[in-house]
Protein backbone atom coordinates (compact mmCIF):
# COMPACT_ATOMS: atom_id res chain seq x y z
CA UNK A 1 0.00 0.00 0.00
CA UNK A 2 2.70 2.37 0.45
CA UNK A 3 4.33 1.84 -2.56
CA UNK A 4 1.18 2.98 -4.36
CA UNK A 5 1.09 6.40 -2.50
CA UNK A 6 4.25 6.99 -3.17
CA UNK A 7 3.65 5.82 -6.83
CA UNK A 8 0.83 8.59 -6.46
CA UNK A 9 2.73 11.02 -4.87
CA UNK A 10 5.70 11.43 -7.66
CA UNK A 11 2.74 11.48 -10.18
CA UNK A 12 0.85 14.80 -8.41
CA UNK A 13 2.62 16.75 -10.99
CA UNK A 14 1.79 14.56 -14.19
CA UNK A 15 -2.60 14.39 -13.03
CA UNK A 16 -2.19 18.97 -12.15
CA UNK A 17 -0.49 19.21 -15.65
CA UNK A 18 -3.26 16.89 -17.13
CA UNK A 19 -6.38 18.44 -15.68
CA UNK A 20 -5.09 21.98 -16.77
CA UNK A 21 -4.58 21.18 -20.29
CA UNK A 22 -8.10 19.10 -19.93
CA UNK A 23 -9.80 22.63 -18.34
CA UNK A 24 -7.85 25.00 -21.01
CA UNK A 25 -9.17 22.36 -23.94
CA UNK A 26 -12.75 22.57 -22.18
CA UNK A 27 -12.58 26.67 -22.04
CA UNK A 28 -11.61 26.70 -26.02
CA UNK A 29 -14.35 24.57 -26.80
CA UNK A 30 -16.66 26.96 -24.46
CA UNK A 31 -15.22 30.18 -26.37
CA UNK A 32 -15.67 28.58 -29.87
CA UNK A 33 -19.27 28.14 -29.16
CA UNK A 34 -20.29 31.06 -28.14
CA UNK A 35 -18.34 33.08 -31.17
CA UNK A 36 -20.45 30.83 -33.30
CA UNK A 37 -23.27 31.07 -31.22
CA UNK A 38 -23.10 34.70 -32.28
CA UNK A 39 -22.04 36.31 -28.94
CA UNK A 40 -19.87 39.01 -29.54
CA UNK A 41 -16.12 38.94 -29.24
CA UNK A 42 -15.51 41.84 -27.64
CA UNK A 43 -18.62 41.09 -24.67
CA UNK A 44 -16.89 37.66 -24.72
CA UNK A 45 -13.20 38.88 -23.50
CA UNK A 46 -14.60 41.64 -21.14
CA UNK A 47 -16.63 38.61 -19.53
CA UNK A 48 -13.64 36.44 -19.67
CA UNK A 49 -11.54 39.13 -17.37
CA UNK A 50 -14.18 40.00 -14.80
CA UNK A 51 -14.53 36.03 -14.12
CA UNK A 52 -10.84 36.25 -13.57
CA UNK A 53 -10.56 38.87 -11.77
CA UNK A 54 -13.57 37.54 -9.52
CA UNK A 55 -11.44 34.44 -8.55
CA UNK A 56 -8.27 35.88 -8.85
CA UNK A 57 -8.54 38.75 -6.15
CA UNK A 58 -9.66 36.91 -3.73
CA UNK A 59 -6.64 34.66 -3.91
CA UNK A 60 -4.48 37.16 -4.25
CA UNK A 61 -5.13 38.38 -0.85
CA UNK A 62 -5.53 35.57 0.75
CA UNK A 63 -2.05 34.31 -0.39
CA UNK A 64 -0.16 37.79 -0.11
CA UNK A 65 -1.23 38.51 3.00
CA UNK A 66 2.67 39.26 4.16
CA UNK A 67 4.48 41.31 1.57
CA UNK A 68 7.27 43.50 1.98
CA UNK A 69 7.57 47.39 2.32
CA UNK A 70 7.47 48.77 -1.08
CA UNK A 71 10.95 50.52 -1.37
CA UNK A 72 13.02 52.56 -4.15
CA UNK A 73 14.81 49.13 -4.87
CA UNK A 74 11.68 47.15 -5.56
CA UNK A 75 9.79 50.11 -7.86
CA UNK A 76 12.86 50.34 -10.13
CA UNK A 77 13.14 46.54 -10.30
CA UNK A 78 9.29 46.56 -11.10
CA UNK A 79 9.95 49.57 -13.62
CA UNK A 80 12.65 47.63 -15.28
CA UNK A 81 10.70 44.13 -15.74
CA UNK A 82 8.03 46.23 -17.13
CA UNK A 83 9.84 47.97 -19.27
CA UNK A 84 12.16 44.77 -21.02
CA UNK A 85 9.88 41.71 -19.97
Amino acid sequence: MEQIVNILHGLKPVMVMVVVQLVNAGVNVLYKLSVIDGMNFQVMIAYRFIFASALMIPLALLVERKRPKLTWTILLQAFFCGLLG
